[in-house]
This record gives C-alpha cells, sequence and structure tokens, in this order.
C-alpha cells in the first residue's frame, strides 16, 4: 500500500519534467533529527542567532536555505502518535508498523517472544543499498542499537530488547536482541559509529572496554564482529573511545566499527573526550566516498528527543545545532552536483514558543511583553507534558530561576515523568540532485522510497533513470540528448492541446 502512495507521488513529480534535465545522485545522506519538530527547528534558529548576538530573524540553520521543502506525516499502524522505533521502520523501510516494533510491517505485534516471519520483516534502504554494491553507514549520538539506528539492520518484536530479550516472556523464545542482529545482519555496514558498547558484551575481556557490559549471555559480539571481518579477509578498525576513534586511518579503513561509549554520547553541550557528531560524520564520509559505486549514509541527531523528553530545552536546542554542523560539515564535504542531503525528524514534540518577546531576547528567556495573569512573567519556550509541570501547586517564577542554566527545566502544563510525543507534520529539507523528490507534502514512508527512487535501488533499479551512465558522474550527452528531445515532445503536445 505504502509504495502505491508513495509512486503516485513520483509520478506526479515526473509529469512535472524535473526529472528529465537531472542526472540522479550518487550518494546520499539522510539526517535525522530524533524529535526535531518545526518548533524545535524554530527555537534553534532563535537560540544560534542570540549565541552570535544577532537579532532573531537575522540567521537561518544550514539546512533553511536549501532548495527544497516539506512537510512529512508521521503517524503509525495502530497510533496516531509514533514512537522512535516505528517512525525510522516508516523512514528507512518504507513500511507502517506498530507501537515499540522495530523493521517489521503492520501485522507484527508487540511484545511477546514469538519468531517473525520473513514475509513480515522490513529490508532498510541500507541493506537495499548493500544489495546493489554501495557503501553504508550508521551515525549516531545514541546507542547504535537505539530505535532509529535499529531499523537499519534489525526485525523485533521490541525496541527494548537492545542487549538482551526478557526470560519472563511468554512466546516460542525464538527471539534476538538488536545488538546480536546487527553483528549478524550488519556485518556489511561498512561505518557503525554511536554509544552503547555495553550492550555487546557481559564481562570485560578481549576487545571490550575494561567496565562491566550489560549482557547476559555471555556473548562477545565485538569479538565475534572482529572475527567475522577476518575471515572475509576485509581491512577493518574498531574504536571503543576517542583516543583509538582519532587513530583510525580512514584511508585503510573499509569497515569501522566505532562503540564510542557505554551507553549513549553526551550531550553536546557537556561533551568531554568524545567526538562529535560532526567528526563521526566526516569520517564516515571518508570511509564511504572510496566507493565509486556510491553510498547510503544515515546521521542520526538522537538525543533532541531525550532532551525534550526531559522538557530540558537548552539540551535538545543545543543538540538541533550539533546536528547543524554536521550537517554543514558534510555539505561542505560532499559534491553538490553528485550527493543528495536531506534532513527530518521521526515525530514532533509538545514544544512550543509563545508571547511576543523582542526579536534580541533568548529563546530561553522570559517574555518580556507582559506577565501571565498570576502576575509573574513566563517563559518564551515551554512545554504541554512532562517533568517540568507542577503537581498541586502553584507554577513557580521563571524569573527568579536559572532559566539559561543546561539542565534547566521548562514549565509544564500537564505533569508526567517524561514528556510524550506529539502527532504534528514534521519538516523536510533537500539540495542536491533529485532533491525535488522532497517538495509538498509526504508520509514518512515515501521518504525510504523516494531514496531508493533516487539511487535505483530496491524496486526501482529498472526506471529509466537508473539506465547506465545516468548518473551524475555521466557523460552528459548521454542523458541530455534523449531527455530534451522528451521534453520538445511534452512541449508540443501541450502546444497543440
Amino acid at each position: 500500500m505504502w509504495k502505491t502512495v508513495a509512486d503516485n507521488k513520483i509520478n506526479q513529480l515526473r509529469q512535472r519534467g524535473e526529472h528529465l534535465l537531472q542526472k540522479r545522485p550518487k550518494n546520499v545522506i539522510l539526517f535525522i533529527g530524533d524529535g526535531m519538530s518545526l518548533s524545535s527547528v524554530t527555537a534553534a534558529r532563535y537560540l544560534k542567532a542570540h549565541n552570535q548576538s544577532k537579532s532573531v530573524g537575522d540567521v537561518l540553520l544550514g539546512w533553511e536555505e536549501w532548495p527544497s521543502a516539506g512537510l512529512v506525516r508521521t503517524f503509525c499502524a495502530d497510533r496516531m502518535t509514533t514512537d522512535s522505533g516505528t517512525a525510522a521502520t516508516a523512514l528507512l523501510g518504507g513500511s507502517k508498523s506498530q507501537f515499540d516494533t522495530i523493521g517489521v510491517n503492520e501485522k507484527v505485534q508487540c511484545c511477546k517472544c514469538i519468531k517473525i516471519p520473513e514475509e513480515d520483516m522490513i529490508k532498510s534502504i541500507l541493506l537495499h543499498a548493500q544489495d546493489n554494491g554501495l557503501s553504508t553507514g550508521l551515525v549516531t549520538s545514541t546507542r547504535i542499537t537505539h530505535a532509529t539506528p535499529a531499523a537499519a539492520y534489525a526485525a523485533t518484536r521490541s525496541r527494548n530488547w537492545e542487549g538482551k530479550v526478557p526470560k519472563n516472556l511468554s512466546g516460542s523464545g525464538e527471539c534476538e536482541d538488536i545488538a546480536g542482529q546487527l553483528v549478524r545482519r550488519g556485518l556489511n555496514f561498512n561505518v557503525i559509529l554511536g554509544g552503547g558498547s555495553a550492550h555487546f558484551y557481559q564481562a570485560p575481556g578481549p576487545g571490550t572496554p575494561h567496565s562491566e557490559g550489560s549482557r547476559d549471555d555471555g556473548q562477545n559480539l565485538i569479538q565475534k564482529w572482529i572475527k567475522a571481518q577476518e575471515e572475509r579477509n576485509r581491512k577493518f578498525a574498531v574504536a571503543l573511545n576517542f583516543s583509538e576513534f582519532r587513530r583510525v586511518d580512514t584511508s585503510a579503513t573499509d569497515y569501522l566499527l566505532g562503540l564510542l561509549t557505554p551507553f549513549h554520547m553526551e550531550y553536546d553541550i557537556s561533551r568531554l573526550d568524545q567526538p562529535s557528531l560532526q567528526e563521526m560524520t566526516e569520517t564516515a564520509i571518508k570511509i564511504l566516498s572510496k566507493n565509486p559505486k556510491g553510498y547510503l549514509l544515515m546521521v542520526e541527531g538522537g538525543r533532541i528527543d531525550h532532551g525534550h523528553h526531559d522538557n530540558t530545552a537548552n539540551l535538545a536546542l543545543t543538540e538541533t545545532l550539533a546536528l547543524e554542523k554536521a550537517v554543514n560539515a558534510a555539505q561542505m564535504q560532499t559534491n553538490s552536483k553528485d550527493t543528495l542531503l536531506a534532513v527530518t525528524a521521526d515525530h514532533s514534540h509538545p514544544f512550543s514558543l509563545q508571547g511576543y518577546a523582542t526579536r534580541e531576547k533568548s529563546v530561553l528567556d522570559i517574555n518580556d511583553y507582559s506577565n501571565a495573569s498570576d502576575s509573574m512573567p513566563f517563559l518564551i519556550a515551554a512545554y504541554a507534558n512532562g517533568p517540568g509541570a507542577q503537581v498541586n501547586k502553584s507554577r513557580s517564577n521563571p524569573g527568579a530561576e536559572d532559566r539559561f542554566g543546561s539542565v534547566y527545566r521548562q514549565q509544564a502544563l500537564i505533569p508526567l515523568d517524561r514528556s510524550t510525543h506529539s502527532p504534528e507534520d514534521v519538516p523536510i529539507y533537500a539540495t542536491g540532485p533529485f532533491s525535488d523528490l522532497f517538495c509538498g507534502t509526504m508520509d514518512n514512508t515515501y521518504v525510504a522510497y523516494a531514496t531508493m527512487y533516487s539511487l535505483c535501488i530496491g524496486p526501482y533499479q529498472n526506471e529509466a533513470h537508473c539506465a547506465k551512465g545516468n548518473n551524475a558522474k555521466s557523460n552528459g550527452n548521454l542523458v541530455y540528448g534523449p531527455m530534451l528531445i522528451t521534453l520538445f515532445s511534452l512541449f508540443i503536445i501541450e502546444w497543440i492541446s
């Protein structure tokens, strides 16, 4: 069903004729800001302006200047509001799925330990890219087994089975944790960079960090990955900390496993002795760019979401700016004529901006136009729900609080231990060959199909634009002759009618 919906939108774009004058991209980089709602983009832009001592409206985020933009619908198979696992399955697999599952279709339910039928598993765009000889990579600021990156390689009834499957579950017991699936199904990823090493071993041993792991089956999956790469006579490297990461020789490395922290990477605002998202992205591109056939890279700014869940807007917005740095670096490092870049989010958050503050104010400050009805000032940035709400007492005065602190909690209306996601559409921005595919409104499943269409992988290998030579490195004469004839024919038909 979702492919049909996507194909209808692709066909509408075909009829406009833009693709007849374009060479398809050789490479695609998909950036996902986890929880990066439209209000997060606005607020991050305002924070960037304030950090540069500029006025609101004088600064844009890098991707806001790209030629193509749209809105993405985010609902999942059974709920109005998606979680990150089902959202990533849509973005990377082109299928809706049920809440808390990953890499499966809408038939598969959470959370019993029952074997998943092969026909109900969803193959990600990155696995399709590998089948077509492209290099692939995953970069994230979360655990590499977390919901978004896991959708690139795993099929599971529960996103929570990262390093082990609970033993008290009903079912057949034929379930594999996500880390195990990465080593089994993800051996052909050329770059794996993020946190979460603890899910790959139990006790310290050969090739592991010195701290205790979180597995309970005695497996050392890091050593298992190394052995599998050795058996294939591959040039590989493993990095388990920042020092090892900095020593990686990208020119001599075709496969990189970087599990750089035991759990999530630190927030960028407090990052010490860890690579930034920008540095990880740059390293990934250096390795992937060696493949003359091209590559597909997914980069996740995963901790935007975590900041929003805690109502800590400063953390969420600085993570958004960290993602922007990675995007800007990738744009500088790649060729705009052969690389398609897209930036989107997996879901929204109940985060909003309000009031009539002057343009010089920080978005983290209080509104300077008027007070609330309780005679106290109110914050420009706030949440509809979450731990920033008061329970059975009046709200505090934010004007008397350290509202610019890195872990300051914005005020919220409905008290919850963690703020929820919300169902609004999220933005998408694109630049490079075929970027017009991402204009207008679209379902999140469309992103997967549009990516495969642009790269001529998966079900789109035999499209007209996939003819040999019709890519961004081909001789233009091989492409433009037939295209100009087609355009001329369309013009004549339109003129006659």
